[in-house]
């Protein structure tokens, strides 16, 4: 399920990050839910580029989406 996604652009060049939640795919009796953000290059002319980072959240929270997005923005990587 689609949480949030983002367009970031630094010094010209365009990021898409995106942040699903999804079931934990270990073998557990309970699912374990959990957000996973990754973001990619994306040039203006194709869907998507090289991923750039990828990490995980508990679900519910997009606070690892906007810390990525913030850096992308401020530095143009993932610091």
């Amino acid at each position: 399920m689609t949480v949030i996604q983002s367009y970031v652009w630094h010094n010209g060049k365009r990021y898409f990050v995106s942040t699903i939640e999804r079931s934990c795919s270990a073998q557990t009796e309970v699912p374990i839910r959990y957000n996973e953000t990754i973001a990619w290059e994306s040039p203006v002319d194709q869907a998507r580029g090289k991923i750039v980072f990828m990490d995980d959240d508990v679900a519910g929270s997009i606070d690892k989406h906007i810390s990525i997005c913030k850096s992308i923005y401020e530095n143009g990587s993932i610091q």
